[in-house]
């Protein structure tokens, strides 16, 4: 008997304690909101909730923002909603969600976009170097970003909503590559995809476009903190890292129109971008008639193939993109 009241004791007070800290971590989220709404907006970003929620317990934490605005200098965001979901025995991985309008006004330039989605989720995953370590807020590096969007419209609104552009679906993704991780050196790899589909841009004549992306950037710090660094691109470039393009594409049905462009690059000592560009294109380039001599037409659009598209290559040689040793574009040192 003696046993079995000590157990329950012990699990009382388990219980007790566990209550106790999940209490007191929802009292500082909202600390944390709170002190946020009393920035000013300038030197440090003002975000402020209509309404602010903490809820989940006793084994998630869901904190809900309705009518969420954040304020950064001249630049004015608002969302409908936001919700994110946290495992308390799981803190590194994030789920959230967010409720459309999405607005963007800029008191600068007088700008004002809004963006209207049937659904917005996502998910955030970080991995630790070194767990004991990482308790201190060192050597966590991205382990998995996930966006997907669904029924996205995006309207320029400063006099009546001009459609931009919109989208059946988009999703995104950046995750980490283990075997790029070197623990030693504190180096990591990053891979991003993208996805679009059902896309419609009139101002760039796309009616039905759908579009991929697939690269890969090896040499990268496995610590977030190291991307604040002053000399970060430096260190990439004395790390040795590199920016493969593996594919970017796009198609549309009407007019026939495809393209894909495949490279990679890195930086010289210098800070000059250095690499190699391939891209095989149909119909795209004709858009460029009128705009340019038809012989620069011809040497951009490259070698004709069978299938009526064009392939061709362009190299970076320090800092300056060139086409057939013809220098056609100039990018300044990145450091």
């Amino acid at each position: 008997m003696r046993k079995i009241i000590g157990l329950g004791i012990a699990v009382l007070i388990v219980v007790a304690l566990w209550t106790a800290g999940w209490f007191w971590a929802a009292d500082q989220a909202r600390q944390q909101v709170a002190l946020l709404a009393q920035n000013d907006g300038e030197t440090a970003p003002q975000l402020t909730c209509g309404t602010f929620n903490v809820s989940g317990y006793p084994f998630r934490f869901d904190f809900t923002c309705d009518k969420a605005q954040l304020v950064s200098g001249d630049e004015t965001i608002t969302v409908d909603g936001i919700k994110a979901s946290v495992l308390t025995y799981s803190p590194n991985h994030v789920i959230f969600s967010a409720r459309s309008p999405y607005t963007m006004a800029n008191a600068f330039t007088g700008s004002q976009s809004q963006f209207d989605f049937t659904g917005f989720e996502g998910s955030a995953r970080l991995e630790a170097r070194d767990l004991i370590k990482g308790l201190s807020g060192e050597g966590w590096r991205i382990g998995r970003i996930s966006v997907l969007a669904d029924g996205i419209v995006w309207n320029d609104t400063v006099v009546t909503p001009v459609l931009q552009a919109k989208a059946d679906h988009i999703e995104a993704h950046l995750v980490d590559i283990p075997e790029l991780h070197d623990k030693t050196k504190g180096l990591a790899g990053l891979a991003a995809y993208l996805n679009v589909k059902g896309l419609v841009a009139p101002a760039f004549q796309i009616t039905a476009g759908e579009g991929s992306l697939d690269a890969q950037v090896s040499g990268l710090p496995d610590d977030l903190q190291a991307f604040t660094d002053p000399n970060a691109v430096r260190n990439w470039q004395a790390a040795g890292g590199t920016l493969t393009l593996v594919k970017l594409a796009g198609t549309q049905p009407q007019p026939d129109e495809r393209f894909e462009i495949k490279g990679n690059a890195h930086l010289t000592e210098a800070g000059l971008v250095a690499g190699e560009i391939t891209y095989v294109t149909k119909g795209v380039l004709d858009r460029f008639a009128g705009l340019m001599p038809p012989l620069q037409l011809i040497a951009l659009k490259g070698k004709p193939e069978a299938d009526g598209s064009f392939s061709n290559a362009m190299s970076f040689v320090d800092g300056q993109l060139k086409l057939l040793a013809v220098p056609v574009l100039e990018i300044p040192p990145l450091f």
